[in-house]
């Protein structure tokens, strides 16, 4: 329990955290982008050449580029300025790391400076980044015309070609990889978290919800270019193939996990055999994309394709929003959490929709470059909160059943130890009355016959063994039925039955008792057991002359400590003695301590038994 409360109180303050990570983050200052001016225009079979020499029916642009989702390649045409009175160096960022294709033509050539895309190993890139980035070595108010064939077809395009120099890009990719670098460590974090609730839960949802956090990860990797660059930069089918393929891994987990955590009830039985429905499809989708010859996919096949996976994708967007509202009114717990959080990823995806689309709203520009992050990272946080709450009331669940179970078990082993008493009890009195009175009539019979022949040499040896005899019934019946231990006390019945062992058997005992606080009659019964038990084991086994008995209280803890002078043993072997074994068994059943010290000095045994369990 102590373990899922530290849990949710660490999530809670990592979420905090990111809120104010993400307020700090917005009002710093990275350089701003120069928007490149640019002309774009449909590829149809043109040569380089005819693309330089064509103006008409160009489409201008400063800024954006949204093509959708085009059938064409893309002719970009733009001038590149300095307007600096010395030579610079600039780079030409086209905000897109996934382009197929990319040919760079300079100056009017019809031979391009350099060809590269994810349809050639990463190491083609004119310049080694994680997006595609063109150095220009520029003169002094010098310039440099610009023509690029970029290939698309079949996917969505967007481009927006900026411009920054040197001491820039690398001030706005230090800030990017903070970025980064905080995104995939939240990411690490939750799956940490994650994996903690399925190990210490064996719950099925907490599995699924690790496996969606793992490809939420490497999809987050894939979009930024770093998988590329740094996981698969010789695989120009995966660099191709990655997003789509963890774009819809995330998506048939996520749904996994929300019918997981929320099993389908009543009216949602029928939405959450749907969705099923819908998980099996983009299952088999997901198996033919990967299973389909690149080469063979035409652009068509990729537009329909895409078509498909954006409108399953809104389809499960509605009706896991639909089933979450469904649980709400059903009342299930934590589902607004989970609501909570499909809102923020669903706001940052509202507000890079717009911009994209041209609508400025006024956040930072690193909010529209990464809103896709910021917004996972959001519903995240509260879905893991989700599990951690639900976790801690498992727990305590479990925690409350294992107390009544482990109460049932103590009343079943307290009505045992009852039963044992009273038939203890039961053959102490016979022995006393039925086998003592026998025993003392023999020994009157044994002192008349005594009297009448005092010649018979016999008769005296058998009135010392019916005496013996008396003794060892009155010692047995005794240690069965604790004398007057309700009128007495444990002490005054402690101290008789020291006072008879001392007797008996010619062994000096030391008897210390100092206990202040009333003990119950159940316990009073059991301690007084164990130090029967341990007094038999010494006049049995120890052969001792001498033997300290402390009774003392240290707090809440009783502790029993008997110790002899006798020839010692050896505790491994011994405590699996019917003994030591039966008092090991009685100082468990009190949830106590036993610890056995012994040498041919002597033995010395400390039991502490806590009074508050």
């Amino acid at each position: 329990m102590g373990k899922l409360k530290l849990v949710t109180k660490k999530i809670h303050i990592l979420s905090l955290g990111l809120v104010i990570l993400i307020s700090s983050l917005s009002s710093c200052e990275l350089p701003k982008r120069q928007s490149v001016a640019f002309f774009a225009q449909k590829h149809k079979d043109q040569t380089a050449t005819e693309a330089w020499q064509h103006t008409d029916s160009l489409y201008f642009s400063k800024g954006k580029f949204n093509a959708g989702i085009t059938s064409y390649a893309w002719w970009i045409k733009s001038r590149i300025s300095n307007p600096d009175p010395q030579p610079k160096r600039y780079f030409l960022l086209l905000n897109n790391p996934h382009i197929n294709l990319i040919e760079v033509f300079i100056d009017g050539a019809d031979t391009p400076a350099f060809i590269s895309g994810d349809y050639y190993p990463f190491r083609q890139r004119p310049f080694k980044d994680r997006d595609f980035v063109i150095p220009l070595a520029l003169k002094a108010y010098g310039s440099v015309d610009i023509l690029m064939l970029t290939d698309k077809a079949g996917e969505t395009f967007l481009i927006e070609p900026q411009l920054v120099d040197e001491e820039s890009f690398l001030q706005i990719r230090t800030g990017e990889n903070m970025i980064i670098g905080m995104t995939i460590g939240w990411m690490l974090i939750i799956l940490i978290f994650a994996c903690f609730f399925a190990w210490e839960l064996k719950d099925s949802s907490a599995v699924f919800y690790a496996l969606y956090i793992v490809s939420l990860l490497f999809w987050l990797i894939s979009h930024w270019g770093l998988g590329f660059q740094y996981l698969w930069p010789e695989s120009t089918v995966w660099a191709s193939n990655s997003r789509p393929f963890f774009n819809l891994m995330t998506n048939v987990l996520f749904m996994i996990v929300v019918l997981k955590f929320f099993p389908p009830k009543g009216k949602s039985k029928y939405l959450g055999n749907t969705i099923w429905v819908i998980i099996i499809l983009q299952v088999l989708l997901l198996i033919d994309f990967m299973l389909s010859e690149p080469s063979r996919i035409t652009v068509q096949d990729k537009m329909i394709f895409l078509y498909l996976t954006i409108s399953i994708s809104l389809v499960v967007t509605f009706l896991i929003l639909y089933y979450l509202v469904l649980q709400w009114k059903a009342g299930v717990p934590f589902v607004g959490l989970y609501l909570a959080g499909i809102f923020v990823l669903m706001f940052f995806n509202v507000v890079i929709q717009l911009n994209q689309s041209g609508v400025s709203i006024g956040f930072p520009q690193f909010l529209y470059n990464f809103g896709s992050a910021f917004g996972l990272m959001g519903e995240t946080a509260f879905i893991t909160l989700a599990f951690a709450r639900r976790a801690a009331i498992y727990k305590r669940e479990k925690e409350i059943l294992a107390i009544e179970i482990l109460q049932k078990e103590k009343n079943i082993a307290d009505q045992i130890i009852s039963v044992q008493e009273d038939e203890r009890n039961r053959l102490g009195r016979d022995l006393h009355d039925s086998i003592g009175g026998m025993l003392a009539s023999i020994h009157l019979q044994a002192d008349k016959i005594a009297t009448e022949y005092p010649q018979a040499k016999a008769v005296g040896k058998l009135k010392d063994m019916v005496a013996s005899s008396i003794q060892e019934a009155r010692s047995l019946s005794h240690n069965l039925t604790p004398p007057h231990l309700d009128d007495l006390g444990l002490e005054k019945v402690l101290q008789n039955h020291v006072n008879l062992i001392s007797e008996q058997h010619q062994i000096l005992v030391n008897f210390y008792y100092h206990i202040t606080v009333p003990l119950p009659k159940a316990l009073q019964l059991m301690v007084y057991r164990i130090c029967s038990e341990l007094l038999y084991n010494v006049v049995k086994h120890a052969h001792a002359s001498e033997v300290m008995v402390q009774l003392m209280l240290h707090e809440d803890v009783l502790e029993i400590i008997v110790e002899d002078n006798g020839r010692g043993m050896d505790p491994s072997k011994e405590i699996n003695g019917i003994g030591l074994r039966n008092l090991k068994d009685r100082v468990d059943y009190l949830k106590g301590e036993l610890n056995v010290d012994s040498n041919r000095e002597g033995t010395t045994i400390i039991i502490h038994i806590p009074l508050k369990k």
